[in-house]
């Protein structure tokens, strides 16, 4: 495979596998899908071009992730509408709050924000992206064709994972560089006072969404815990994971053997490293864990 590795699936933990199960496919008409692993307490879905496992925790929480983009590692993972206002009504008469009712952003497109029963932050957009800055016209073009293309009524299918980060260019050198994902644009939210800024990635079949702030950022607060909910892990596809690894480590990865080193708040980063714990799970310099398989 060519340096343009695509993410494959998204892991989220869950209290209650069924319960899950029934709000992913009413609200967001996510089908079933035969996933690479299964077991007891896992399912998988189909998002589209990307998979979501759902795995039971039990007993378990956040970890101390919180709503607050500001925190470093996955922000969100988004989803792309026909018509956000909608798709909104579902939610609404699930009885589902939204953290972010449905609103015109910076950029031209419409989002809304809601979670899931156990805390798990989603987006659903519609329209597209109207870029303050085209890194590739191409890329920015084949999303207006395609947004242009979408009926109204056209159900949910993944369209990003969100990620903040301490230093974009640190991030790059990751994301575009060693991962071969192409820079599509930037949006700048003036009106933003923490000074925040979103890269936009195409990773082959999804986008990455890079945030970047001027105001300080806080660590990660994911770990290895087998009973986290939420954001669990990016899965990235590769046909060589352990060649795709070592181009990380190129990029100045550095590599835990046998678990993950952590602080009193939650994984202990070098700035510009990537740890990777006992299951294969590189974790990059702001705490997003990466598997690659």
């Amino acid at each position: 495979m060519s340096h343009h590795e695509g993410i494959r699936h998204v892991e989220i933990g869950v209290a209650d596998l069924a319960r899950s199960l029934d709000f992913y496919r009413d609200l967001l008409d996510l089908t079933p899908a035969e996933g690479p692993a299964a077991g007891p307490g896992v399912s998988w879905l189909s998002a589209g071009p990307v998979l979501l496992k759902l795995v039971e925790t039990g007993d378990g929480d956040l970890g101390g992730w919180v709503n607050d983009d500001l925190q470093r590692g996955i922000r969100h993972i988004g989803f792309k509408v026909g018509d956000v206002d909608l798709r909104a009504e579902r939610v609404r008469d699930a009885g589902v709050p939204f953290t972010l009712p449905p609103l015109d952003a910076v950029g031209g497109v419409r989002i809304a924000f809601f979670q899931d029963p156990d805390g798990t932050h989603l987006e659903i957009t519609d329209n597209y992206l109207r870029y303050h800055r085209v890194a590739s016209p191409e890329l920015a073009e084949r999303e207006r064709q395609a947004t242009l293309s979408r009926p109204r009524t056209a159900p949910p299918v993944f369209d990003h994972v969100a990620v903040t980060s301490a230093d974009l260019d640190a991030a790059l050198a990751v994301y575009r560089d060693r991962l071969g994902y192409e820079v599509i644009g930037q949006i700048s939210q003036d009106q933003d006072p923490r000074g925040f800024l979103i890269t936009y990635l195409l990773a082959r079949n999804a986008v990455l969404e890079l945030f970047t702030f001027t105001a300080p950022t806080t660590a990660s607060p994911w770990s290895p815990d087998p009973c986290r909910r939420g954001f669990r892990r990016v899965a990235i596809a590769a046909e060589d994971p352990e060649e795709v690894a070592s181009r990380l480590v190129e990029a100045g990865a550095r590599v835990a053997g046998n678990g993950v080193p952590v602080d009193a708040d939650a994984v202990l980063m070098a700035a510009d490293g990537v740890l990777k714990d006992a299951d294969g799970v590189l974790v990059d310099a702001d705490g997003v864990p990466l598997l690659i398989v």
